[in-house]
């Protein structure tokens, strides 16, 4: 019987060998792969398991009952891998967005308001007339697209407008750019045309296209100044009656649209209706005197 039992002993000894040579290999396997954790548990399952499967084969005795006893608390007590913990716990926290949203929720990049006279939020459209706001610097922080004999339709076809090297048209250089209020200023180059719709067409053109790249801004149509009375008499272009004439048809446009119409006009002329003797040089483009009028009333009525 004792014999019996020691070459029982002998052939469970070897059997355990070649289980931990087994698992062995398993285990060095599964580290190269990232799996080491998954392996020591297989491990410590087939142990067990071979134990149980040694103590049904054989007879068991007092200590080979407790062995038995102590294997399976231990497979119980042994914790069962979920994956990798650090992303488990990215997972569960809450995801932050770098990009800067402004207290209304809205990308800061946008147009904020400003204070009055301060028109780093608005885009000046205009000829030379403009310029010259551009030239005494008035505008304080105003963004210009403006040139010298800019008219309603070149200002989808002239590149005048340096953009990072580049020379674009008005319309193209303003659309990548946002602006709360966009201010027009265009007609004074335009009186000699023969056809007053085709003036009006264009300019109308003009607003529906700001109307789509500058969804949020207020959009401005500005009266077209008057030129001195000497010059109205002895011009047949450029004089006050066709600078009305097209006024009119501008603030019809205007309402017609939705937009603002600014009767800037008002602000330049005497009691005739022209641009008074001493403020300009040439009776058309405003000294920097009567431009400081105009900005004014900018500020007051925009």
């Amino acid at each position: 019987m004792k014999v019996q039992r020691e070459k029982h002993y002998k052939k469970k000894n070897l059997l355990r060998r070649r289980i931990l040579i087994v698992c062995s290999a398993v285990l060095i396997i599964a580290a190269i792969g990232g799996g080491a954790v998954l392996a020591g548990s297989a491990l410590a399952q087939s142990i067990v398991a071979s134990d149980a499967s040694s103590a049904a084969s054989a007879p068991p005795s007092s200590q080979d009952q407790g062995a038995a006893a102590s294997g399976g608390e231990s497979s119980q007590a042994a914790p069962e891998s979920t994956g990798d913990t650090a992303s488990q716990a990215d997972a569960s926290e809450p995801v932050v967005s770098d990009a800067p949203v402004s207290e209304a929720g809205t990308d800061s990049s946008a147009p904020q308001a400003v204070e009055p006279g301060d028109y780093s939020d608005a885009a000046f459209i205009g000829d030379s007339r403009t310029e010259a706001l551009k030239t005494y610097g008035l505008l304080k922080n105003a963004t210009y697209y403006t040139y010298k004999g800019l008219k309603v339709d070149t200002v989808f076809t002239e590149p005048c407008i340096d953009e990072g090297g580049t020379k674009m048209t008005v319309m193209d250089a303003i659309s990548l750019h946002q602006y709360n209020r966009v201010y027009i200023s265009l007609g004074v180059n335009e009186l000699g045309w023969v056809s007053t719709d085709i003036f009006i067409e264009d300019y109308g053109k003009i607003i529906d296209t700001l109307k789509e790249t500058q969804p949020n801004a207020t959009i401005y149509v500005q009266a077209i100044l008057p030129v001195s009375q000497k010059k109205s008499e002895q011009d047949k272009i450029y004089n006050n009656p066709r600078i009305n004439e097209f006024n009119t048809l501008l603030e019809q446009m205007a309402a017609d649209k939705g937009v603002v119409y600014l009767s800037v006009n008002t602000a330049v002329m005497d009691e005739t209706g022209s641009l008074p003797v001493g403020a300009s040089t040439d009776g058309v483009h405003p000294n920097i005197d009567y431009c400081r009028k105009w900005v004014a009333y900018l500020d007051e009525n925009s």
